[in-house]
């Protein structure tokens, strides 16, 4: 994944059931260019809400950004019977960690 910050730029927002962008709400949409600038349109909510958006996927731990604005790290499984060497094994998961934490910032 990469991060790119755009400056100074405008932002269009077409909202189906909120008139603006509470504070720690995270809304389902899609975000387009157009010229001068980007929209983003709120998708429309059929039956129960979707799943919390995953943001990062690697091969140790994934990065989830839920509802109420918050971000959760979610541990995969590991193969005890196959880890040679923890120190390695722990870096790695600290390396992958370090990873996804700079996608929030």
């Amino acid at each position: 994944m990469q991060k790119k910050t755009y400056n100074d730029i405008q932002l269009n927002c077409v909202f189906q059931h909120v008139n603006d962008l509470p504070d720690e709400l995270c809304l389902k949409g899609v975000i387009s260019r157009e010229d001068g600038g980007f929209r983003f349109e709120e998708e429309v909510k059929k039956g129960r809400d979707p799943r919390n958006p995953k943001l990062f996927d690697g091969n140790y731990c994934s990065l989830v950004h839920m509802q109420n604005g918050k971000y959760q790290i979610h541990m995969k499984t590991i193969n005890a019977s196959s880890i040679t060497d923890r120190n390695q094994l722990a870096f790695n998961v600290y390396s992958e960690l370090l990873t996804a934490f700079s996608i929030i910032d």
